[in-house]
């Protein structure tokens, strides 16, 4: 899962070894630019220079500064979307729903531990109607596999009910990880983590109306 937070998109992945270096920099100088200033930060012409090439060569693989953070999203998403099939696993073999919900938000802090510029990705996208409407399309398809998530786990109600169910725990962890950013050291949120986990088995069994 680490590895897929620096892997490209592969839209406009460079055949050239080459080229291909020079979008994973490119890639990797934007994660390390938003650590350090945050999403308001972000300009192709500084992402140019950290990365040593001209704002062509950014325009060449990118459309802009949206456009790289979404190559950047895809895989994160998709890292998430491998948590989900562990837990299925998990659940599988006789775990419960708690372990579970602990696996996962054991892993994922872990996960925004080694890459906090996420958190500050995170942040811009709330800013911007275009990433905005790009994160929710993804916020479905990862709410479809939370709602499988549930249903193998044994949650009573209908697939609507899990879906709406699946729709309140993604918008209580992606709170969550948005209030991770106040945080220098995330290991000093270790209590909010273990609160995360103990609200979102509250969620499950809320009533829905």
């Amino acid at each position: 899962m680490e590895r897929s937070r620096f892997e490209p998109s592969a839209r406009n992945l460079p055949v050239q070894k080459r080229a291909r270096e020079k979008y994973e920099l490119i890639l990797r100088e934007t994660c390390c630019l938003l650590e350090e200033t945050g999403f308001v930060g972000l300009s192709t012409r500084e992402i140019a220079r950290r990365a040593n090439c001209n704002i062509a060569t950014i325009y060449r693989y990118f459309g802009g500064v949206n456009d790289i953070i979404m190559a950047l999203g895809e895989p994160f998403f998709s890292g998430i979307s491998a948590l989900f099939d562990h837990m299925i696993s998990q659940i599988a073999g006789g775990e419960s729903l708690e372990s579970a919900f602990e696996f996962f938000m054991e892993t994922f802090t872990n996960e925004l531990s080694q890459n906090q510029w996420a958190l500050h990705a995170e942040a811009g996208i709330l800013t911007d109607k275009n990433l905005i409407a790009w994160n929710s399309q993804f916020m479905a398809k990862i709410e479809g596999r939370l709602t499988g998530v549930l249903a193998i786990a044994g949650v009573n109600g209908s697939t609507a009910e899990l879906e709406v169910i699946s729709f309140r725990l993604i918008r209580h962890w992606k709170t969550y990880m948005r209030t991770l950013v106040e945080y220098d050291d995330i290991e000093d949120a270790l209590w909010l983590q273990q609160d995360t986990v103990r609200t979102s088995l509250a969620l499950v069994d809320a009533p829905l109306t």
